[in-house]
């Protein structure tokens, strides 16, 4: 990995040290995708861990019908992974895509396992990334049952306002759990509002 690679993730990630980021280097790729590249899909055994360095992940289901449901967004300096592979060690479920080009550093979670029995901070750093899995999952269940559709439009807005510039509104419909043309409504709602 270079050097400037190196220096991103020792100034983007809390905690981590020269010594971690040297214990986990052989085994991180900083990798790119397209555009609405998918690069894990339903079936797939992914146990990767990624950390974005710039981009948006989509994180999607594909429903019999053929309508695609958007679970969540991903996007810089977070962590992510297959929650399936990872937690439960089974394949996907789900499409992960990336929304503009995106840059991924990649490494197997087998070696972040490793990396925990040499590193009290690469051990902490994986506890607080199942904490983050989990807590991202946990709020987006949440907000379905306590909020109505705008108001988990604005929840987003207020969260993520220019990671949503970048997302096409059908996306975010559909991770609201609306129709595009229930969207453009809250947001008509919105403007005259303000």
């Amino acid at each position: 990995m270079e050097e400037s690679s190196k220096e991103y993730l020792l100034q983007n990630i809390p905690g981590i040290t020269k010594e971690d980021v040297e214990i986990l280097t052989p085994y991180t790729t900083l990798r790119t995708f397209k555009s609405g590249e998918i690069y894990i899909r339903p079936g797939d055994n992914n146990r990767k861990v990624y950390f974005i360095k710039s981009g948006i992940v989509r994180v999607y289901h594909l429903e019999a019908n053929g309508a695609e449901k958007t679970i969540l967004f991903h996007n810089k300096k977070s962590f992510f992974g297959n929650y399936d592979g990872i937690i439960y060690n089974q394949p996907s479920r789900y499409f992960y895509q990336s929304i503009g080009e995106t840059e991924l550093f990649e490494l197997t979670y087998d070696a972040i396992h490793l990396g925990s029995q040499k590193s009290l901070t690469i051990n902490n750093l994986r506890a607080n990334m199942f904490l983050q899995m989990i807590g991202i999952l946990l709020q987006n269940i949440e907000d379905f049952v306590l909020l109505n559709p705008e108001e988990r439009y604005q929840k987003h807005l207020e969260a993520n306002a220019k990671v949503l510039q970048k997302v096409p509104s059908k996306y975010i419909a559909s991770l609201l759990g609306i129709t595009p043309v229930s969207l453009s409504r809250i947001k008509k709602r919105l403007l005259k509002g303000n």
